[in-house]
C-alpha cells in the first residue's frame, strides 16, 4: 500500500495560477496509478467558493484515494482571519464530497479512515489544527484543543496495536520561536503519539524534512508547498512494515 505526501495546495480562482499544481496532480495521476494521497492542507489560498470548485476538479479524478485535513489558508481569508463561511466550504466542497468519512469544522474529533489493500491494513488519522480566532496575529497558529487531543487518546489507546497508523495534520509541531505559526499544544499532541503511530505528516512551513525513530515514531515528515516542486516522499506500507523514500512528481 502506497501513500503519497502532498500540501499547500494553494488553488486559486483564475485556473492559469493553478497551472502547477494541476501538472503536478496530473503527473501523479499517471505515474502513481495505485497511490493513494495524503494532503495536509492549504489545499486553497483563502477559502473563496470559486477556489474550493477547482481544489474540487483537480481532485475529483482521486475519489477514494485522497485523505485530507485542513489548513489556516483553508478556513481563512489571507489565511490569517478565520472565518466560518469558509470553513464549512472545505466540508462542503471538499470533505464530504471526497469520502473523507468525517466533517472538520467545529467537530473536535479526528476523521478515521481504515484502508485495506490485500492483507495490509492502515489506520488513518486526520486532524483539525486550525486555531478558530478572530486575532489575525493568532490564526497562522494552530491547536489540536482538549477535546480533540482526548478524542485521539482514546483511539490510540483502544486500537490494535499492531495497526499501522499515519495520523496527519497542518501546522509543523517543532516550530517554537514562531508566536505566529506555532503550534500551541504541539508538545501535549507529541505526548500523546509517542510510541503509538507509525508515520506523523504536517505541512504549513513550505520546508520538506524527514526525522526518523523520532518520539517513538517512525517517521515524521515535514512536506514542502507541493505545486512547481519534482519531488515528494511515498510512505509504503506492507503488513506492519514501513517504509519512505522519495519519488519524482515532475
Amino acid at each position: 500500500m502506497k501513500f503519497i505526501h502532498l500540501s499547500d495546495l494553494h488553488f486559486h480562482r483564475h485556473p492559469a495560477d493553478n497551472q502547477e499544481a494541476t501538472d503536478m496532480l496530473a503527473y501523479v495521476q499517471e505515474h502513481y496509478p495505485g497511490a493513494r494521497l495524503i494532503i495536509t492542507g492549504d489545499i486553497v489560498d483563502d477559502g473563496h467558493l470559486q477556489q474550493y470548485e477547482n481544489a474540487y476538479k483537480a481532485l475529483a479524478p482521486f475519489l477514494g484515494k485522497v485523505y485530507i485535513c485542513p489548513g489556516n489558508h483553508d478556513f481563512g481569508a489571507a489565511g490569517n482571519f478565520f472565518s466560518e463561511e469558509r470553513a464549512r466550504r472545505f466540508d462542503e466542497y471538499l470533505a464530504t464530497p471526497l469520502q473523507q468519512g468525517g466533517t472538520f469544522m467545529g467537530d473536535q474529533t479526528p476523521v478515521i479512515n481504515i484502508v485495506r489493500e490485500g492483507d495490509t491494513q492502515v489506520m488513518l488519522i486526520a486532524l483539525d489544527t486550525n486555531l478558530e480566532t478572530s486575532h489575525p496575529f493568532d490564526f497562522a497558529c494552530g491547536e489540536v484543543g482538549e477535546a480533540q487531543l482526548g478524542a485521539l487518546k482514546t483511539i490510540l489507546s483502544t486500537s490494535p496495536p499492531d495497526l499501522p497508523k499515519i495520523v496527519f495534520f497542518h501546522h509543523h509541531p517543532f516550530i517554537h520561536n514562531n508566536p505566529f505559526m506555532e503550534l500551541q499544544d504541539a508538545r501535549a499532541l507529541m505526548r500523546a503519539l509517542y510510541n503509538r503511530v507509525d508515520v506523523v505528516c504536517f505541512g504549513h512551513k513550505h520546508v520538506s524534512k524527514l526525522w526518523r525513530n523520532m518520539n517513538g515514531i517512525s517517521y515524521v515528515l515535514a512536506a514542502d508547498n507541493a505545486p512547481g516542486k519534482d519531488y515528494a516522499r511515498e510512505i509504503t506500507i506492507i503488513g506492519r512494515e514501513v517504509s519512505v523514500t522519495d519519488i519524482r512528481i515532475a
